[in-house]
């Protein structure tokens, strides 16, 4: 199965919500930049701009499904997905019969222009759009699925316009493929704080209205044949081996949470072991310091998504998000700790699993540790095989004798070394 990047929730200039920049060749040209094989154009209560974005795609190796955001009457937005641009033109019939019959006003709500596939204003909708429907989520949820289409639950974390913050809940038996994520939140963190979606597949989407946002919440698609919608529908009910993964945080993103732990707990020497093993598929992470440390019934609460001793947070997702990523990995997290004698946490990886997620930037998370906290005695190693890389401030401190870690001078030179390190032990 290969991977195809995929950004299923693009508005045009037709959204009076959206920049006019959004015309059918830029989004084109953008998701190109992107890296993604696969769009969806999903404008406000219209299909008008689809049909143009598909043209201007041909050629391109972009993959287009003409689609729509509907507002349903309890004014909740579905993305609907369809295979043919004519199975979606006849469902934007059904929309706008159901629409209130109100003329649109540019100076207020935005221009809504229909645009041919060279980026060219070939007309204004007059219609007002950014209104809800008289169907019901149930309504369009069957409908869409009875033309074939698919029918996506959008931005559900979000407190307005989605399923989740509307009604609270999703209602039972509703043919709905997956539910949307905004880029606001995770794969990972929806998992842990909205576990009524437990059983539904997650999709990360930019919903982008202004070219920088396109792709910036990718989706990937595992297929053995580049993407469409045949096999976006496929992978939605795992055949054969296809599936889609929503974004999920790097690897580093999580290290920076437990470092964080540490140097809240008082510690002043903290370890980051990176450990990578091809021939025994294994990837793994120790964190230790000699901070604080927690007694046993501190120690059971910490993997509680809930539970933080943070006064800023309310919430602590660290720990549990880590875990979660081991365990979906086949893998496993080990907390060690007790009063005073620090904390030591590692998280376990099958290497090859089609879930972990990839490290990061961990060059930015290691010199960001050290910017903000020079005086920390930090040891990181990374081992590849039988490559390894070493930074040791302490050391390096010594070395330097008067001049502080967070010197300019010092964190390029910090830079430039990991940098050659890395590419170093990755060649290896």
């Amino acid at each position: 199965m290969q991977p195809y990047k995929m950004d299923l929730h693009i508005h045009t200039a037709l959204s009076p919500c959206a920049e006019q920049e959004m015309t059918p060749p830029k989004i084109i040209h953008a998701a190109r930049a992107k890296g993604l094989h696969m769009i969806a154009v999903t404008d406000h209560n219209t299909a008008e701009n689809a049909g143009a974005t598909i043209k201007a795609a041909e050629g391109s190796g972009i993959f287009v499904i003409p689609g729509m955001e509907v507002q349903t009457r309890e004014e909740v937005h579905l993305v609907c997905l369809f295979p043919a641009l004519d199975t979606c033109l006849s469902w934007q019939e059904q929309v706008y019969r159901s629409l209130p019959p109100q003329d649109n006003r540019p100076e207020v709500f935005g221009s809504q222009y229909i645009m041919d596939s060279k980026g060219r204003i070939t007309g204004e909708l007059g219609r007002m759009l950014l209104m809800s429907t008289e169907m019901s989520v149930e309504d369009v949820a069957s409908r869409v699925t009875a033309l074939g289409g698919i029918c996506i639950p959008a931005h559900v974390d979000r407190p307005s316009y989605s399923l989740m913050g509307t009604l609270g809940f999703i209602p039972a038996g509703l043919p709905v493929s997956a539910v949307e994520l905004s880029k606001h939140i995770s794969a990972d963190e929806a998992a842990l704080l909205l576990p009524t979606l437990a059983g539904y597949t997650f999709l990360s989407s930019s919903d982008a209205h202004c070219l920088t946002d396109l792709g910036a919440n990718p989706t990937i698609l595992y297929s053995d044949k580049p993407p469409d919608f045949e096999e976006l529908k496929k992978a939605l009910g795992g055949v054969s081996g296809r599936k889609v993964m929503a974004k999920m945080k790097d690897l580093s993103m999580h290290i920076i949470d437990i470092l964080q732990n540490s140097i809240e707990a008082g510690a002043s020497d903290v370890r980051l072991e990176i450990a990578e093993d091809l021939a025994s598929d294994s990837f793994s992470i120790k964190i230790s310091d000699n901070g604080r440390g927690m007694d046993e019934e501190l120690l059971a609460k910490v993997i509680d998504p809930f539970f933080t001793t943070r006064k800023t947070r309310r919430i602590g997702l660290g720990l549990p998000l880590l875990k979660a990523a081991a365990e979906r990995c086949e893998g496993k997290m080990i907390i060690e700790s007790a009063p005073g004698k620090g904390t030591t946490t590692v998280a376990e990886f099958r290497h090859s699993h089609i879930d972990r997620a990839p490290l990061g930037n961990i060059i930015d998370t290691i010199v960001n540790l050290i910017v903000g906290h020079p005086d920390l005695d930090f040891y990181f190693s990374h081992q590849i095989g039988d490559k390894k890389l070493i930074l040791d401030t302490k050391e390096l401190r010594e070395q330097l004798e008067d001049v502080p870690l967070n010197n300019p001078a010092v964190i390029n030179w910090i830079k430039n070394y990991l940098t050659e390190n890395y590419g170093e032990i990755n060649n290896g």
